[in-house]
């Protein structure tokens, strides 16, 4: 699509959703399709690079998304705004789909009118208006392209299969499997003698060749994951699982050229072919040739599904991860008075070299972004030491300390990352086991293993209790000297109390699930023995901060929404943190947008003042975010202040934004001990720009609050609040911009990104960008598209080597056959060439009739039905169009264990699937909106 005059009031506002990224600091690979990357692990809606270049950010080959369209089932809604009645006759515009569909809408007499796209009409891509400087052209907006993919059953192999492959050349072959066997062959490499075998070891680790075990993830999860064996270098293997670093095999395979290597798949569990050797025929004839092999052993046994899948079972008995259920959890909460956490006695063998074994683990939940999970300690005649596993932001780390025979303390530790932090109110198990120096830490899915170093971090690590003897471990807190006298036992205090200040603070939401020397214990059981071992009042259920079962939102909260205490106190209300989705909290206590859609231009030309300062209320809580959400104008000549944030503080602190640089929607940074920030006022600067094209356009701007668990914890501005600055900023418009030119907001382009993994160095940390960029228009193939394509490079080459090929046959042909002949036939006698000299042989000269009247193209009346067609139309004015906002498209990814009938579409009142042309809906017909889940 492209832009072509600025003041041409047909706007597409467009919504095309194209769920690409820059890759920050990550490895994930581009796929061809979200398919695809459901099928390599990411199993959430993510924003995910779909493209053939490994550093493409965007898809640059109109064939690859036409290719998406067409292997999917797309849906798309358009909505047609008329500003003013056209003339009769007059206002009618052509959609253009990706597949080269095309239909008319015209004005029939309704404001609005709302259309569903499907199959190959699915996905806009022109819009030509009859005229293109008429000014009762509609507003057009599309929503997101939504394309459901669907497996090919013939790509299903359930079994083991062998393909053969040159020894000498360099190759990879890419498969998906999902199994639920713990320890198993995944698969082997054989070559003449050579064998190499990869095996899956103790759900998390995969073992070539008997070498050491590689910590990858829980592979055996019951969940699709992509694997590629690949020969790039002589005499070496690779394989590569998921977005996880490359793993070399160890044992060499001979690059011997007249051998092949045979790759076996043997997986306990179902195999998805995805290799494009197979996918590109639709698997159909992959086993027909004979370098493919199956032996497809049909399986009763059905897989595991989420409890029902456990996990390390040589060391934990019945460990699995239950997000459904809350049977059995306690709640912990942050208390000036009274210490919340829960304490086990006995919980770890202790070797004879003084160290202890651990096997234990815990899901929790919590809405903080700081917690502490395990603090652990032991102490005999044979050492004693101490581990700790805590998060901040979006780090868990784990810390594990030993002294052994008068030596120092010796410390590991590992951290595993998710850039969407751990204070999320999800459930999230954590993993502590192992014996030696073989201590692990897993995280869900992700997994790292403890490295001894002198730089291991000390500073947030719990003391061991001085006179405390055998082991314990405490969960979501430990003692520390922020309590009220009188409540504990003075033995107890004096064995586990530690005269500093707090750490790593209390686990501020609930837990479940706790298993200590890899059994699972009774939560109900323990605390009542924890009170009668460390209370004076052994019957005090107000003496620890912690409560059975896990407090909850009414109505429940958004999956986006954290549900939270409202306040410090232990009886403040819960509700949804609306600021998590950048929304207001109503007093019905559900979330709401900003009160008022009008848009804001910093203009003079809009605002009664260049600068405008909005004062904001005292509070006793503490800021947590802000956000500003707007447009940046047309052209930029200067930088330009937008906003300053200003606080009576010491040092003076400002925050501006400098318009600029473009790449802004998308990027999440922290800002460091923004709760320290006292804002008293907010200043707005206002540019001396003419119109709404050279302004910066405000579509929502507000910040928020959380309460203050330390000061003022009974003031009454001290809970989770919402300010709404935007609504603030509408008293100063002279007039508000046309919509039709300053744009409508599109919250999905201020979406969170969703990160897939969590672990450190080795997983991928993925970034979102802004969603596309605006192209020049492109009218047919001969035009190159900004949107070039590798396979039409390569058709390009073939066809000029093969013509290349056919000159040089016919060089040939001429120089060795046809001109030997001819000059025999020369030499054939002197009455051949009387009759050549002869009058009536001479030439005849034909005269060349004028081409100009010819009219050549086809007649169908039609425009961009297909690529070539539209060489023809390059010069009428109507096939550009303006754009204001940029294309994309997003994919929806449903389980492919999931029946094409089973995913839900959503229609309005009129779908255009065979016709050309439609009529329009009802203006009043509800607009249903497509959600992503």
């Amino acid at each position: 699509m492209s832009e072509r005059r600025k003041d041409n009031p047909l706007r597409l506002i467009a919504v095309l959703h194209l769920f690409l990224a820059v890759l920050v600091n990550c490895d994930i690979q581009p796929r061809f399709s979200c398919y695809n990357h459901y099928l390599a692990g990411i199993h959430r809606s993510s924003v995910l690079p779909i493209a053939g270049h490994h550093h493409s950010i965007q898809v640059l080959d109109l064939y690859h998304l036409r290719e998406l369209v067409r292997r999917s089932q797309c849906t798309q809604t358009l909505t047609v705004n008329w500003k003013s009645a056209p003339e009769a006759g007059k206002g009618g515009i052509r959609v253009v789909s990706l597949l080269n569909e095309t239909t008319r809408i015209e004005y029939s007499g309704e404001e609005r009118q709302d259309f569903l796209f499907d199959e190959s009409f699915a996905g806009v891509r022109h819009l030509i208006p009859d005229e293109d400087d008429y000014e009762f052209n509609p507003t057009v907006t599309t929503t997101r392209l939504l394309c459901k993919h669907i497996a090919q059953p013939e790509c299903l192999v359930r079994g083991k299969f062998e393909v053969d492959l040159e020894a000498n050349l360099e190759w990879n072959y890419a498969l998906a499997f999902k199994t639920d066997t713990t320890n198993q062959t995944l698969f082997s490499l054989r070559s003449g003698d050579s064998i190499s075998e990869v095996r899956l070891e103790n759900d998390f680790f995969i073992r070539a060749d008997g070498g050491v075990p590689v910590a990858v993830s829980h592979l055996s999860d019951a969940t699709w994951h992509t694997v590629i064996v690949k020969h790039s270098e002589p005499d070496s293997h690779f394989l590569k699982i998921d977005d996880f670093p490359e793993i070399e095999l160890t044992k060499s395979i001979s690059d011997d050229t007249d051998k092949t290597v045979t790759l076996t798949i043997s997986v306990n569990g179902n195999i998805q072919l995805i290799d494009p050797t197979d996918t590109n025929d639709d698997c159909m004839y992959s086993f027909d040739k004979p370098q493919k092999r199956l032996q497809e052993t049909v399986s009763t046994r059905s897989m595991c599904v989420g409890c029902g899948c456990s996990k390390l079972s040589g060391t934990f008995d019945g460990l699995s991860k239950c997000d459904e259920e809350e049977e059995g959890a306690f709640s912990l909460r942050r208390d000036l008075d009274r210490l919340s956490f829960l304490h086990f006695e006995d919980s770890f063998d202790v070797d004879s070299n003084g160290a202890a074994i651990p096997a234990i683990s815990t899901n929790f939940k919590s809405d903080s972004d700081v917690g502490l999970i395990f603090f652990g300690y032991w102490q005999n005649f044979n050492g004693k030491g101490r581990l700790q596993v805590y998060y901040h932001y979006n780090s868990i780390s784990a810390v594990y300390c030993k002294h052994a025979e008068e030596k120092d303390e010796e410390c590991s530790g590992c951290t595993l990352k998710n850039p969407r932090g751990f204070g999320r109110d999800e459930w999230i198990q954590t993993i502590l086991w192992g014996g030696g120096d073989e201590i692990f830490l897993a995280v869900d899915s992700s997994v790292c293993r403890l490295q001894s170093s002198a730089n291991v971090s000390l500073a947030e690590v719990y003391a061991i209790p001085q006179i405390s003897q055998g082991a314990g471990l405490f969960v979501g807190g430990t003692w520390h000297e922020k309590k009220r006298r009188g409540l504990y036992r003075s033995e107890a205090e004096q064995k586990y109390f530690e005269n500093t200040r707090e750490k790593a603070p209390v686990l501020r939401g609930c837990v479940k699930d706790v298993f200590v020397r890899g059994a699972k214990v009774d939560i109900s059981s323990s605390f009542e023995a924890q009170k009668e071992a460390m209370l004076n009042e052994v019957y005090d259920s107000n003496a620890f901060a912690v409560r059975k079962d896990c407090q909850k939102c009414t109505p429940s909260c958004s999956e986006n929404t954290r549900c939270r205490s409202q306040g410090p106190l232990q009886s403040s209300p819960m509700i949804c943190d609306c600021a998590d989705e950048l929304q207001f909290n109503s007093s019905e206590g559900i979330c709401e947008k900003k009160r008022d859609s009008t848009p804001v231009a910093l203009s003079t030309a809009f605002l009664s003042q260049n600068q405008i300062v909005l004062d904001i209320q005292n509070t006793k809580a503490v800021l947590s975010k802000v956000w500003l959400k707007f447009a940046l104008p047309k052209q930029i000549n200067q930088a330009q202040r937008i906003v300053n944030w200003t606080s009576w503080t010491i040092v003076s602190i400002f925050f501006s934004f400098n318009v600029g640089h473009r790449w802004i929607d998308g990027w999440h940074t922290v800002v460091s001990d923004i709760g320290k920030l006292v804002l008293n006022n907010v200043s707005v600067s206002a540019a001396e720009t003419e119109d709404e094209w050279s302004s910066v356009i405000v579509h929502d701007f507000g910040l928020s609050y959380e309460y203050d668990e330390h000061f003022a914890v009974l003031h009454p501005s001290n809970v989770i609040h919402q300010v709404d600055l935007h609504s603030q900023l509408l008293p100063y418009q002279i007039r508000a911009p046309d919509l039709s030119k300053s744009g409508i907001l599109d919250d999905s382009l201020w979406e969170k990104p969703v990160f897939t993994s969590e672990t450190e160095g080795a997983a991928p940390i993925l970034e979102s960008s802004p969603h596309g960029d605006i192209v020049d228009f492109t009218a047919d193939i001969i035009e190159p598209e900004q949107l070039l394509s590798a396979r039409w490079i390569l058709y390009s080459v073939a066809l000029t080597i093969l013509l290349c090929l056919l000159i040089l046959v016919c060089v040939v042909c001429y120089w060795c056959v046809l001109r030997p002949r001819s000059m025999r036939r020369t030499d054939s006698g002197s009455q051949r060439t009387i009759m050549r000299d002869s009058p009536d042989y001479a030439p005849v000269k034909m005269r060349r009739e004028s081409l100009s009247g010819v009219s050549m193209g086809d007649d169908d009346g039609s425009i961009g039905t297909d690529d070539t067609d539209l060489q023809a139309y390059r010069d009428i004015p109507s096939h550009r169009v303006k754009i204001y906002r940029e294309s994309m498209v997003s994919i929806l990814v449903p389980s492919i264990d999931q029946p094409a009938e089973a995913a839900i579409v959503k229609r309005t009142n009129s779908t255009i699937s065979d016709q050309t042309s439609v009529r329009p809906q009802d203006s009043h017909a509800p607009l249903v909106r497509v959600n992503d889940d």
